[in-house]
């Protein structure tokens, strides 16, 4: 059951996205942003399903069991995370219309008048998508080797050449409408999966969190089991997933492709409401707590799904395992696309032409954007098989802390006046050495890294405050831009 319904998922996915991106013009416009044309119910998945992905549903149960409640810093800072895109998304959207922007790095390259910037911003980013895309790709692996029998890599590589065609022929609107249709499989079977197995289990989420209660007390309260998570580093944790979630260029871009500016503040007021995704992944999680044997790893719900106890009745028949290859799929497979379509576009529109200035006609970047989205799927493929010492959470942690340091260039370059050329290259450059410099220390020199960061914050966070306090200070240290300049960014 399970290879049938996995192999029917991929056609259909792969039919749906390339039919949706032949509605539109093919132009590069159309590639990237979908021609600023979708609408609320495209915008609402898109933002949605883009964000949740194989860590999400892989990767929570796995910090319950590992952490405790530890694992809910995800409903702590994903009911907040589009805060920032409710105020400065709809003013990107105006301004990015009026002067035909498409990404995030060519938008605030723009604003600074700064081809270093745009191209820094684009090879950071591409950096950043790296682990992101591993993760999506790890995903995908496990359904289709520990489920279908299908060598390590291989049918991850399955799975993602059919995101990458669709994606490739599809462009945004291939992203989009796939989007809604896996996030419509992700929130059903989840919802199915976590209401149903304890159920089976226990007799309903109520009797599985009392024995939680009487069992493990220590996995409902921070610091959790053991020694734990700090209230410094959980804190840190929150706030660098905080400032950076809407800093993610694939989530900044889609500020790009609504129908209005109108649009993007409506997307993320109705947005937290799908966090109603991790609530049944929490009860999977202590569910998995309370059998014996479940592994530590992201492998738990798998684990948890083809447990002896369930094979029996409803939930036999190989109907679970199906249901949750089919989830996985969705999440890998609805955030996989997004990165390819973010770093395709970033590559093309930031590095190659605005940042080193080739020229591109219109036919000749529609189809770089294409081959840029197949040499990143390669490139993530790549990676993936050299990943297996990184758990998931190390790889999403490693990868936000990139984002986060565009949070400074991105407010102080649409609201304070004073923010210059000058002061966004040079914050910009700290803080991505800093992070990497603090990175590096962890693995190289554990030692120098404690007494660097004695409270374990997220480097990211410390990369932030570098960035911060660099741009502050040379924008006051240094003249603003032209008043003419400023005004093209409704800055007068």
């Amino acid at each position: 059951m399970a290879s049938v319904l996995v192999y029917g998922y991929l056609v259909l996915a792969l039919a749906l996205g390339i039919w949706a991106g032949r509605r539109g013009s093919g132009g590069s416009d159309d590639f990237i942003t979908g021609e600023r044309s979708f609408g609320p119910v495209l915008m609402y998945f898109v933002m949605g399903a883009m964000v949740f992905s194989a860590y999400a549903l892989l990767g929570t149960p796995q910090r319950v069991i590992a952490k405790g409640s530890d694992a809910f810093y995800a409903l702590a800072y994903g009911s907040v995370a589009l805060v920032p895109i409710f105020f400065f998304g709809a003013k990107v959207r105006r301004i990015g219309a009026r002067l035909g922007l498409m990404t995030q790095a060519e938008f605030l390259g723009e604003r600074f008048a700064s081809r270093r910037l745009t191209a820094l911003m684009g090879l950071a980013s591409l950096l950043a998508f790296v682990p992101y895309i591993v993760i999506q790709c790890r995903g995908a692996d496990v359904v289709m080797q520990q489920v279908l029998g299908w060598p390590p890599l291989v049918g991850a590589a399955l799975v993602y050449a059919v995101v990458t065609l669709y994606v490739m022929f599809g462009g945004m609107r291939g992203v989009g409408w796939t989007n809604v249709l896996q996030g419509v499989v992700m929130l059903i079977v989840v919802w199915w999966l976590g209401l149903a197995i304890p159920g089976e289990l226990f007799g309903g989420v109520g009797p599985m969190f009392d024995r939680v209660i009487a069992e493990h007390p220590e996995y409902l309260t921070l610091p959790g089991p053991g020694a734990g998570t700090s209230d410094y580093q959980w804190s840190a944790e929150v706030l660098l997933s905080i400032l950076g979630f809407s800093m993610w260029p694939q989530v900044f871009m889609k500020c790009f492709t609504a129908r209005s500016a109108r649009l993007v503040q409506h997307s993320a007021v109705v947005y937290p409401t799908f966090l109603l995704f991790l609530v049944p992944l929490f009860f999977l999680g202590y569910a998995a707590l309370l059998l014996p044997g479940a592994p530590t790893d992201e492998r738990v719900l798998l684990w948890l799904v083809g447990h002896p106890l369930l094979t029996g009745g409803a939930l036999g028949g190989g109907l679970m395992l199906a249901l949750f290859s089919l989830a996985v799929l969705a999440a890998s497979m609805s955030t996989g696309d997004a990165l390819l379509h973010g770093g395709a576009s970033i590559f093309v529109r930031d590095v190659l032409i605005r940042g080193f200035g080739v020229a591109l006609g219109e036919r000749a970047q529609t189809w770089a954007l294409r081959a840029a989205v197949v040499g990143l799927g390669v490139l993530g493929l790549i990676f993936t098989s050299q990943s297996e010492h990184w758990s998931m959470v190390d790889l999403l942690l490693l990868g936000y802390a990139v984002p986060v340091q565009f949070l400074p260039i991105v407010l102080f370059g649409l609201y304070w006046r004073r923010a210059n050329t000058l002061a966004a290259e040079a914050g910009l450059c700290l803080g991505l050495l800093s992070v990497i410099a603090l990175f590096a220390a962890s693995k190289l020199a554990p030692g120098l890294y404690a007494a660097l960061n004695p409270l374990d914050l997220q480097i990211g966070v410390l990369g932030l405050g570098v960035n911060v306090a660099t741009m502050i200070v040379l924008s006051l240290m240094t003249p603003p831009m032209a008043k003419s300049h400023l005004q093209r960014f409704e800055l007068s």
